[in-house]
């Protein structure tokens, strides 16, 4: 690579990464219905045409937000003890990650539901993007079921096969969770949601039979 080469990919880089944070900004301040694509052009310092050279519309601008957080739920994983069976550890990590996002200064997935379920705002998420996601999840869960590829014997399945349903079924559960928190609010309920215990509540519908993984799952 050249260095003329080097330095156009790094410009490019760079009016990508502006693009991407006016648009996490101006999302967050004032509503993903309200901002246009002069909008987000305007706030990075480019022109609607150079808008376009990256960006086939403001839609492919949430596709980072909606996927940024699948790693840090991944860490939080990772992170929970090993004697916690895969449902106690996926469930505390999304309340551990849910509180991490609420206290980030930073412009966070959450706000994807401010305005109420997202619906066709994420209609545009690549199907190859989110199968890759689920996939990364559940190669964490796999290790919590022993890592193998023994048969899950309570299932009569294979162990990758019920780490990929856990895998699906927890981001499922995050959604409800979420969609659900947003109807409280829309309804001004008092008190206001608590989005742990919604989390908790999302996650009591799973259940692992005794003995799956290195404990049975602990609920409340």
């Amino acid at each position: 690579m050249t260095v003329t080469t080097g330095r156009r990919e790094a410009n490019k880089r760079a009016t990508r990464q502006a693009l991407q944070q006016a648009a996490d900004r101006l999302f967050a301040e004032q509503g993903y219905a309200q901002t246009t694509v002069r909008d987000i052009a305007e706030a990075a310092g480019v022109t609607e045409r150079t808008f376009f050279r990256y960006f086939g519309g403001k839609e492919e601008l949430i596709i980072d937000d909606a996927l940024a957080w699948l790693p840090l739920l991944k860490d939080h994983v990772q992170a929970r003890p090993p004697e916690e069976d895969p449902v106690t550890a996926l469930r505390h990590a999304v309340r551990s990650l849910g509180a991490d996002l609420r206290e980030s200064p930073r412009p966070t997935p959450l706000w994807l539901f401010n305005e109420g379920p997202p619906g066709v705002r994420i209609n545009r998420l690549s199907p190859g993007a989110v199968l890759r996601a689920e996939s990364g999840l559940a190669d964490v869960i796999l290790e919590r079921l022993g890592g193998s590829g023994d048969p899950a014997a309570d299932y009569g399945m294979d162990t990758r096969y019920l780490a990929d349903i856990l895998a699906r079924t927890t981001f499922a559960l995050i959604r409800s969770a979420l969609i659900r928190a947003w109807e409280l609010r829309s309804q001004a309920a008092t008190p206001l949601p608590d989005e742990g215990l919604l989390t908790d509540q999302a996650f009591s519908t799973m259940r692992l039979p005794p003995g799956t993984g290195a404990c049975s799952a602990e609920h409340g």
